[in-house]
């Protein structure tokens, strides 16, 4: 009997061990630069990623748009929009050194694929391309949509056993389709006007601003293993 316990003990022990050492598959994350972001809308992004193996992961996220930054007076659109991506990761050093555990940094590049829509309204500033005296300031709605992927390259740093951060930057392309409504403005006719970058950032908001553009990104991710 006594040999009976002591081999459950042992079996048990060992079971345990291992169950604690086994790295987990799944890790939840929030994008933290998401929450301010100035270049497009700013959004609460959550992701998951779930471990295929030891060196090859795939990452999926979803965001919603909470705020809106613009300061029109008359709304024309209800601000709403969502961000979406699916990124597949290789984790590199893993895998160049046939390494199955993960050790306190571990640099990955993937490969991203996105879609994101979203609407609000916005004001712009105009003047006659021939008379810059004669020139008006508009309300108008914004609906935008695009399509692209990334080349990412960032490191997942373990915190401690349970807690990551997740630093990246990417690069790519976009296809961007832009819809204005209740804007006489006319590129043809008109010049944005304002001051330093302010006319060019406005162009952005424009349907001339529509087609395939270069596509840089960049966030920090805070992580949980589950």
């Amino acid at each position: 009997m006594k040999k009976i316990l002591s081999v459950l003990i042992l079996f048990v022990s060992t079971l345990i061990f291992a169950q604690e050492a086994k790295e987990s598959k799944w890790v939840l994350k929030v994008n933290a630069v998401q929450l301010l972001d100035m270049f497009s809308y700013p959004t609460l992004q959550i992701s998951a990623e779930r471990k295929i193996n030891p060196y090859f992961s795939i990452n999926a996220e979803i965001g919603y748009q909470l705020y809106d930054l613009s300061k029109a007076d008359t709304i024309l659109l209800k601000t709403r929009g969502f961000k979406t991506n699916i990124e597949g990761r290789l984790y590199l050093l893993k895998l160049l050194n046939t390494r199955t555990e993960s050790k306190r940094n571990e640099i990955y590049v993937g490969l991203q694929l996105f879609h994101r829509e979203n609407q609000n309204t916005n004001i712009v500033s105009y003047s006659l391309i021939d008379d810059s005296t004669v020139g008006a300031t508009e309300n108008f709605g914004t609906k935008r949509k695009a399509t692209g992927f990334n080349v990412t390259l960032g490191n997942q740093i373990s915190v401690s056993k349970k807690f990551v951060l997740e630093p990246f930057v990417g690069f790519g392309s976009m296809r961007r389709k832009i819809e204005n409504t209740d804007l006489e403005y006319d590129k043809t006719k008109h010049e944005v006007v304002g001051t330093d970058i302010e006319p060019l950032v406005k162009r952005l908001n424009l349907e001339e601003s529509s087609g395939n553009v270069f596509n840089f990104c960049f966030g920090l991710r805070v992580g949980y293993r589950l």
